[in-house]
């Protein structure tokens, strides 16, 4: 099992125009994970996460849908280009 992980700070905002809960969903997270995330991120503004490098959720997908609804997404180890 691998403990490798990626790791984000995500920054919420009156700028964002799509739904965070349907952007996490489409990049692998489950219904309530995606919910508290969510939930979380409404509470506090900014939020850091991290995810098992071998979890389902996809890094490339979960950056590119939450800056397409327009919010701020730090990936502090994104693999170059």
């Amino acid at each position: 099992m691998s403990t490798a992980k990626w790791k984000f700070t995500l920054a919420y905002s009156n700028d964002i125009t799509g739904d965070v809960v349907e952007a996490l969903r489409a990049s692998g997270f489950g219904v309530l994970e995606s919910e508290t995330v969510a939930e979380a991120l409404m509470e506090t503004t900014e939020l850091g996460i991290a995810i098992k490098k071998d979890s389902d959720i996809d890094p490339h997908l979960l950056y590119q849908n939450l800056t397409n609804i327009g919010m701020t997404v730090r990936w502090w180890n994104q693999p170059a280009a």
